[in-house]
């Protein structure tokens, strides 16, 4: 738990665009909520954001690597799968 904390003060910035992602697309969700296309939408888009703000987030702390993105791409790629199965 101390582990994260510390990266969230080494990279505060990194961590207040991904709340900024959160709640935005918490809002479009809550927004859309009646109209599952729409709803379906927001979910690719929060996905392909997730994945592009993970990548930016290992890239800037210089640890990125091909597993790394592979591991991020998949766990997007789940998550389409999971919630795009229930709207």
């Amino acid at each position: 738990m101390k582990h994260i904390f510390n990266e969230i003060n080494k990279h505060p910035q990194n961590y207040i665009v991904g709340l900024i992602l959160f709640f935005c697309v918490s809002f479009l969700l809550f927004f859309y909520r009646f109209e599952s296309h729409i709803q379906r939408q927001v979910v690719y888009l929060a996905s392909g954001l997730y994945l592009g703000w993970s990548l930016w987030h290992h890239y800037r702390r210089g640890d990125i690597t091909a597993s790394i993105m592979m591991e991020y791409l998949l766990l997007a790629l789940l998550a389409l799968v999971v919630v795009s199965a229930t709207l």
